[in-house]
């Protein structure tokens, strides 16, 4: 009988012991690794959605890490090696191919499904960029294009009309003209104006990289493309294509409204420097904190008769790995994420989901509407493998070596665009 008691309290012990563990496993956190590339103030902005994510739901932890996109990509690709592979991968649209094309992504169609997420909840460029080879790699976060700055002091003082702000080429370079003063008072085109002596500028461009997102833009103004349907060979039309170089260089050289050598469009306008310039949303959280005049946002210049801009949009992928538990907590993640994108609106980039957009805590952001605006214009860069490699922002790459010459040297457009073409090919027929 005491034998039996002792084998009976026994038995009990074991099975609280393991009711314990196994009520200690199940409420231990799952833990989920989440990459992205933000590094300046919306890297903030993520901190806060994340740790707001985790209040709410205490079972999940997730780990953010950011670094800049090209060392995030290469720490990517060595952590297949390390059996470090995050959960979560932010990227841009056009680095799906260069990952998907080496199965390095999952599939997400039917996760999107079960999410409940519809492709009319979505900017429509939005979420035709999540697709590859006619597959679904990734969820829509925002998008983020080019538009213009203004400066409305400015305007009222040149006797412009700021509730007419310029969105066509002709439009912007009067406005432009106007906007450009000497120490004399002269503007270009008059009498007397000195192009060496000019205390305001209208407008300002960027000379690296996003000078050939201008190029870019200007190009599908005109209905052209640069690469062929293949994406494996440059095809583009070189008299469209000389056009819209053509365009950028007059600004300096020919009509004089741009500061000749700028290199940062943005820092000259919010110094006032220049009257206007060109750059993307992720500039708006400086402007609303730097700005010391009255300002507003116009849509990128519509030069050649079709609205179009240069774009791109942060989407959220799932990188191959088989834990089918935190695959279930990543997908809940990002879920919540999108639904709650409007605060993400603060970084500057635009919420793809139109639910966010909607909302009061976006609408109330300043600046914004152009680049809403823009959203049925915006086009991407070619998703091609070699992405990163053609359109590197690095230099001396094929359209950083185009811009410069350009913009910066003043080289005729023939010659810069002949030199375009011989480096993108180069790099495309490498295999």
């Amino acid at each position: 009988m005491k034998r039996k008691t002792i084998t009976r309290i026994g038995i009990a012990a074991v099975l609280l012991v393991g009711l314990a563990v196994g009520s200690a496993l199940a409420q231990a956190p799952v833990t989920i690794d989440f990459w992205g590339g933000w590094t300046g103030p919306d890297r903030g902005v993520m901190e806060n959605l994340v740790n707001h994510y985790q209040t709410q739901n205490p079972g999940v932890k997730v780990n953010l890490f950011t670094v800049q996109w090209t060392p995030l990509f290469d720490r990517f690709l060595t952590s297949f090696r390390s059996g470090e592979v995050p959960d979560v991968l932010a990227m841009h649209v056009q680095d799906i191919a260069t990952f998907a094309g080496r199965n390095l992504l999952q599939p997400v169609a039917k996760d999107v499904a079960n999410a409940g997420f519809k492709a009319d909840q979505f900017a429509q460029t939005a979420w035709n960029g999540t697709f590859w080879g006619g597959t679904q790699y990734a969820l829509p976060l925002d998008l983020h294009m080019h538009a213009n700055f203004v400066n409305l002091d400015m305007f009222k003082a040149a006797g412009l009309d700021p509730s007419k702000l310029p969105t066509t080429g002709a439009e912007l370079i009067a406005a432009a003209t106007k906007l450009t003063i000497d120490q004399n008072g002269k503007h270009p085109g008059e009498n007397g104006f000195d192009p060496t002596k000019v205390k305001q500028w209208g407008f300002g461009i960027n000379s690296n990289h996003h000078a050939f997102y201008y190029f870019y833009a200007l190009l599908a103004q005109q209905g052209a493309s640069f690469l062929d349907p293949t994406g494996t060979k440059v095809a583009v039309d070189t008299g469209k294509a000389e056009r819209a170089w053509q365009w950028l260089q007059d600004l300096v050289y020919k009509y004089k409204v741009v500061p000749p050598g700028e290199t940062n469009a943005f820092q000259d306008w919010v110094t006032g420097r220049v009257a206007m310039a060109v750059d993307g949303p992720w500039q708006l959280p400086a402007a609303q904190e730097s700005a010391t005049f009255a300002w507003s946002t116009t849509t990128f210049p519509n030069v050649f008769g079709t609205p179009a801009t240069w774009g791109s949009g942060h989407v959220l992928t799932l990188p191959v790995k088989n834990d089918p538990a935190k695959r279930q907590a990543a997908i809940k993640f990002i879920t919540w994420l999108l639904n709650n994108s409007a605060g993400w609106g603060t970084s500057g980039n635009i919420p793809a989901m139109l639910a966010a957009r909607q909302t009061q805590e976006f609408k109330s952001l300043p600046g914004r509407t152009a680049f809403v605006n823009s959203l049925p214009f915006v086009v991407f860069l070619p998703d091609i493998p070699k992405t990163n490699q053609v359109f590197s922002a690095a230099g001396p790459s094929p359209i950083v070596v185009a811009a410069q010459s350009v913009i910066l040297q003043a080289a005729p457009v023939s010659q810069a665009l002949k030199q375009l073409i011989d480096g993108a090919n180069q790099i495309l027929a490498t295999p």
